[in-house]
C-alpha cells in the first residue's frame, strides 16, 4: 500500500512537470507572436498591382469611398475603418500604394448594390481617379435632389473611366437638381471616358431639373462613352421650359462631348423645348466654349428628331442617324473614322476603345480583363455583345442531298467543246449546261481535260 502511494505521488509530479513545460512553451509562443510596444502588424495590401489605386471588391468598400474623396486612403470614418479594416494608417505605407502615393480607387469585381444599399446616397465632390477596369455596377437606385448620381459631383482633377452602370433607377425631385446614373455634375477639368449607362430609367419631376442618360450637368469632358437609359416625366406638366434632358447629358455648360452616342428614349412631356437625343441644352457660361465632336444620337430609339434640344451662344451640330446607319460600320470607318482616340496621352498609338462586333451592332466598349492582350466587348461587363457565329463548312451532299439523290437533278445535262487554233495557240472552250432545280448555293467546278498528252485541270 505504501509503495503504491509513492508511485502515485511520483506520477502526479511527472504530470505536473509536463503541464508546466507545455504552459511555458505556450507563453513563449505568445510572447513571440506579440509585437513590441509601438510596433504594427503587416496590413492588408489594398493595392496589389501597385498602380496607386485602392482596389474595391465589395459594395461597402465602394460606399467607403465617400469618406476619402481625394483618393489618398487616409480616412478615419467608422464606415471606412470597417470596409478597410486592417489598413495601415502610416503615411509612408498607406493601403499598400507605392510610397504611400494613393491616387484613387479601382474596381476589382462587378458589384450589385441592391442588397447592401437599396437606395444609394450620391458621394460628395470626388477629385481623384476611378477606374472601373471593365467592371459594371448594378442595383443602383437613387432618389432625391441636388447632385444625384453614383458620384454626386466631380472636381477638376477627377477622372472616371472604364466603368458601366447597368439598369439604374434614378428619380429626381426638388428644385435645381442635376442628375444622371454615373455623375450628377461633372465640374470643369473633370474627365469621363470609356464608360456607359445601359438600360434603366431616369424620372424627372416638375421643378427645375437637368437629367442625362449618363451625366446631368457637364462642365468637363465626356469621350468614348454611351448611354441607353430612358428619360421620362413623372407626370405631364404645363410649364416644363426650365427642364433640360438629353440621352447622354442633360445640359452642357461649356462641356465637351467627343466620340460618344446615345440611344435611350427621351419621352419628356409638356412643352419642354430643351430636350435632345444626345444633350438637352448647350450653352456658354463664362466664355468657356463647349465642343461636340463626332457624337451622335439614334433619332428612332430616342424619339427625338434632333440630338441637341437647344443651344445658346454657340452653334454646334450633332448629327442624328437611324438605327441601321449607326449599326452599319463595322470598324473605324464612315461616321466612326475618328473614334480611335488617344486616351492615355501617348501620341504614338491610339487606344482603340471600341469593339464594332461582326454583325451590325452599335459600337460597344471593350476591355482586356483576362490579360491575353486582346480586348473584347464580351470582357467589358454588362454589354449584350453579339457576334454572328461562323457558318459551318459547306457540304453540298449534306446541304442539298436532292442534287445527289434525285435523278432529275443531273449535275451536267450536256457538254459542248469547241477548239480553235493549233499548236501552242490552241484554245478549248467548254460549255456545260446544268439543271439544278431550286439550287442557289455557290458551286465550285473542277474539270479535267485530256489534251492528247496528259490531263489539264481547271477549277472555278
Amino acid at each position: 500500500m505504501l509503495e503504491q502511494r509513492w508511485y502515485n505521488r511520483l506520477g502526479s509530479a511527472r504530470l505536473g512537470s509536463a503541464a508546466l513545460l507545455v504552459t511555458l512553451a505556450l507563453l513563449a509562443l505568445m510572447l513571440l507572436a506579440t509585437p513590441p510596444a509601438g510596433a504594427q502588424t503587416t496590413p492588408t495590401d489594398y493595392d496589389t498591382d501597385d498602380d496607386g489605386l485602392i482596389e474595391i471588391n465589395t459594395p461597402s468598400q465602394l460606399n467607403a469611398l465617400r469618406h476619402d474623396l481625394n483618393g489618398n486612403g487616409d480616412a478615419t470614418h467608422n464606415d471606412y475603418a470597417t470596409a478597410f479594416a486592417d489598413r495601415d494608417t502610416n503615411q509612408a505605407t498607406r493601403m499598400g500604394c507605392p510610397a504611400g502615393a494613393c491616387t484613387g480607387y479601382e474596381l476589382a469585381a462587378d458589384l450589385d448594390l441592391s442588397a447592401a444599399y437599396p437606395t444609394w446616397t450620391p458621394t460628395g465632390t470626388y477629385t481623384a481617379t476611378f477606374n472601373g477596369n471593365g467592371h459594371a455596377i448594378s442595383g443602383l437606385n437613387i432618389s432625391g435632389s441636388g447632385h444625384a448620381g453614383l458620384f454626386g459631383q466631380l472636381g477638376s482633377a477627377a477622372r472616371v473611366r472604364n466603368v458601366g452602370i447597368i439598369a439604374p433607377t434614378v428619380s429626381l425631385t426638388g428644385s435645381s437638381t442635376f442628375g444622371g446614373p454615373l455623375v450628377g455634375t461633372a465640374g470643369p477639368g473633370s474627365i469621363i471616358e470609356t464608360s456607359f449607362a445601359r438600360g434603366g430609367t431616369i424620372t424627372i419631376g416638375s421643378a427645375l431639373l437637368l437629367a442625362g442618360g449618363l451625366v446631368g450637368q457637364l462642365n468637363g469632358t465626356i469621350r468614348a462613352s454611351y448611354a441607353t437609359a430612358a428619360i421620362r416625366m413623372a407626370s405631364p406638366c404645363t410649364n416644363c421650359n426650365s427642364h433640360r434632358s438629353g440621352g447622354l447629358v442633360g445640359t452642357s455648360d461649356g462641356g465637351d462631348i467627343i466620340a460618344s452616342y446615345a440611344t435611350g428614349r427621351n419621352t419628356a412631356a409638356g412643352i419642354q423645348i430643351h430636350a435632345g437625343g444626345l444633350v438637352g441644352r448647350v450653352q456658354v457660361p463664362g466664355g468657356n466654349n463647349p465642343v461636340i465632336t463626332d457624337s451622335y444620337c439614334d433619332t428612332q430609339t430616342t424619339g427625338r428628331s434632333g440630338c441637341i434640344g437647344s443651344q445658346s451662344g454657340v452653334s454646334l451640330t450633332a448629327p442624328g442617324y437611324a438605327t441601321r446607319q449607326l449599326k452599319r460600320p463595322t470598324g473605324y470607318t464612315g461616321i466612326y473614322q475618328d473614334w480611335n482616340l488617344d486616351l492615355d496621352g501617348d501620341p504614338m498609338t491610339d487606344d482603340d476603345p471600341w469593339d464594332f462586333g461582326t454583325h451590325r451592332n452599335y459600337p460597344l466598349l471593350k476591355a482586356d480583363k483576362n490579360g491575353d492582350g486582346r480586348a473584347t466587348c464580351e470582357e467589358f461587363s454588362g454589354q449584350p455583345c453579339y457576334r454572328a457565329p461562323a457558318p459551318p463548312p459547306y457540304n453540298p451532299a449534306h446541304d442539298h442531298p436532292e442534287i445527289y439523290q434525285n435523278a432529275r437533278h443531273e449535275m451536267a445535262t450536256s457538254c459542248a467543246v469547241e477548239t480553235t487554233g493549233t499548236g501552242d495557240d490552241a484554245k478549248s472552250t467548254s460549255t456545260l449546261t446544268f439543271n439544278l432545280g431550286d439550287y442557289t448555293r455557290p458551286l465550285t467546278l473542277a474539270l479535267s481535260l485530256w489534251d492528247g498528252t496528259h490531263f489539264r485541270s481547271l477549277q472555278s
